[in-house]
């Protein structure tokens, strides 16, 4: 058989296995306070045809850099705009980045590595949420991963000639357009460190420099370009502010944001990685061929993403996926060779037995402050709400307590039939049950996500606004728009914002296009007077909100959707 009909087996199972792990659920409603600010963004980007600086509400918003917008209103503009639309690149970028983990795990260890790799990719923990919530990060670690693959794939293949090494320019490029000036650091430094390891020098020609950084350029450089010729402030602010100052925690305006502490972040990134986390230090079988010594770089691909953001004062749990296709490959090549994974399995079922039954236990007592904390460890907005003192916003912690409990079970049952497999001389067995216990492991958190959607998405009250509201009627939100972004995705209309001028919208609030769109309490209070019809959405109890400040005879509450209420003055 031909190296491509031995692919086309292996390429379907991975197909068969990533498609309902990556794909199902996309239709969900967008959960604040990030996917409706992806979703506002591309539909501006389509709107106004300005492909250059993104926009949300009218206001330029350079905290990103676009190319999960363009691909996003590309799609809208393709089929039109919907959630799973929004969501769509977050899963087709694991997708590509499964399979290149396949291809570099096949390059190094071959092909049953190769093969276990991309399943054990696929079938992560925490691929199972973020592929459901539309952001840039599963769109870079595609890019990385390109990056890598190609660096991998053209190190030891003088004979690529002039497109040698052309895959890792390209993808540090597209990192670039993806998430910023990491996406070329990461590469460079993972790489450099490889060849080092290696004990490799190459010459600047075999590294094909002149025809990589021209493709580098082509591809990166021109929106830079216009964006700083476009607005040098704005420019400014994406380089300086969202960049260095971010790194170090030193914002020059008061962000609502509270980082994972460094333990949390390295607990988070477990979890995240489970099940396959637990045999990250299982060895792979010995190999002297020559392609055996860049094995290393997977490990410097690993170090180097984690170790930087543990030392960074600012991450969030969810900064370690880079790193996840790496582990993957790593992890695959040790179930093929089969060398320590015994060992692993009885450590991994004392920690499973341990922690399934504390879970269960914990789940049948778990009270609003513990559920609080335990959201806190796994989402930064329950960290700010936690710091800002907001009490716990479910109507009962009952919900998660049973999904702790049912969790705790999967734990106990699952951990323990692969080690029986294993025990018993079933391999394929062993990796097969732990490959249903990350499928139980999704349902649970499909199921997290179906509780707390109520709470984070804008789409029921907005629905209620777009019944009610005329042509000529204004919406009002209390505090930053950064919590309810998708407000203007499904309403399709600008909204102003009272006492809004915090966080980024502090300095969007100084640009030229802010103008009309942020107000103050007096300014609402004319308003709310006026002849036209206002809608006013807010995230804090009557009493404690803006709403306290309005003419009480005029306060007609319409509705409370989630942690919104909304209100209007007739």
């Amino acid at each position: 058989m031909t190296g491509a009909h031995t692919r086309l087996p292996a390429l379907a199972l991975l197909l068969a296995v990533s498609i309902p792990f990556l794909f199902v659920k996309l239709r969900m409603a967008l959960l604040d306070p990030d996917e409706g600010l992806y979703a506002s963004i591309a539909q501006e980007m389509l709107g106004r045809a300005d492909w250059i600086i993104p926009h949300v509400n009218g206001l330029p918003y350079l905290e990103k850099p676009p190319l999960y917008f363009w691909l996003t209103a590309l799609t809208f503009w393709l089929f039109g705009q919907s959630e799973w639309a929004v969501r769509l690149w977050s899963a087709l970028a694991t997708l590509g980045t499964v399979l290149l983990t396949w291809r570099i795990g096949q390059r190094l260890y071959g092909r049953r590595a190769g093969l276990l790799a991309g399943l054990i990719l696929a079938t992560v923990a925490g691929n199972a949420l973020y592929v459901r919530k539309a952001s840039t990060d599963q769109l870079f670690v595609f890019c990385l991963t390109l990056a890598m693959y190609g660096f991998l794939r053209d190190v030891e293949r003088p004979d690529r000639g002039r497109a040698r090494f052309l895959c890792f320019y390209a993808g540090a490029a597209l990192a670039v357009l993806a998430k910023g000036f990491i996406g070329l650091v990461f590469p460079v430094l993972i790489a450099g460190i490889g060849l080092l390891f290696a004990r490799r020098r190459l010459a600047p020609r075999e590294l094909n420099w002149g025809a990589g950084l021209a493709l580098f350029a082509l591809i990166a450089v021109p929106w830079h370009l216009l964006a700083a010729w476009r607005s040098g402030t704005l420019f400014e602010f994406y380089v300086l502010d969202n960049h260095l100052l971010r790194f170090l925690n030193a914002r020059r305006f008061v962000e609502d944001d509270v980082p994972i502490s460094t333990p949390g972040f390295l607990v988070a990134s477990f979890l995240w990685a489970f099940p396959w986390g637990a045999f990250i230090l299982a060895r792979p079988g010995p190999d002297p061929s020559p392609l055996a010594r860049w094995r290393p770089t997977l490990v410097a691909w690993v170090v180097v993403i984690v170790g930087l953001f543990a030392l960074s004062r600012f991450k969030h749990e969810y900064y370690a996926l880079p790193a996840f296709p790496a582990l993957a490959v790593l992890t695959g090549a040790a179930w093929a060779s089969r060398r320590d994974i015994g060992r692993w399995l009885a450590v991994g079922l004392v920690g499973c037995t341990l922690v399934g039954a504390w879970a269960i236990w914990a789940g049948g007592r778990l009270t609003p402050a513990q559920a609080m904390t335990g959201l806190a460890e796994l989402n930064v907005y329950y960290r700010i709400l936690l710091e800002q003192g907001v009490p716990f916003p479910f109507p009962s912690a009952r919900p998660f307590g049973r999904l702790l409990e049912m969790l705790g079970l999967t734990l106990l049952a699952g951990w323990g039939l692969a080690a029986l497999c294993w025990a018993r001389g079933w391999r394929r067995g062993s990796f097969v049950t732990l490959l249903a216990v990350a499928a139980v492991i999704t349902g649970l958190i499909l199921h997290l996500l179906a509780l707390v959607e109520p709470h984070h998405s804008a789409r029921a009250i907005s629905e209620a606004i777009t019944a009610r509201a005329g042509p000529a009627d204004v919406i009002v939100v209390e505090g930053s728009l950064e919590y309810s972004p998708a407000l203007p995705f499904y309403t399709g209309r600008r909204v102003l914002l009272v006492n809004g001028d915090v966080g980024y919208f502090s300095f969007a609030s100084k640009l030229p296009e802010a103008a009309g769109v942020f107000i103050g309490t007096r300014d609402l209070i004319g308003l709310w007077d006026g002849p036209r019809r206002v809608f006013l959405v807010v995230r804090r109890p009557r009493g404690q909100s803006v709403v306290a400040a309005l003419p009480p005879a005029r306060v007609h509450e319409v509705g409370h959707y989630g942690s919104r209420w909304l209100y209007s003055n007739r």
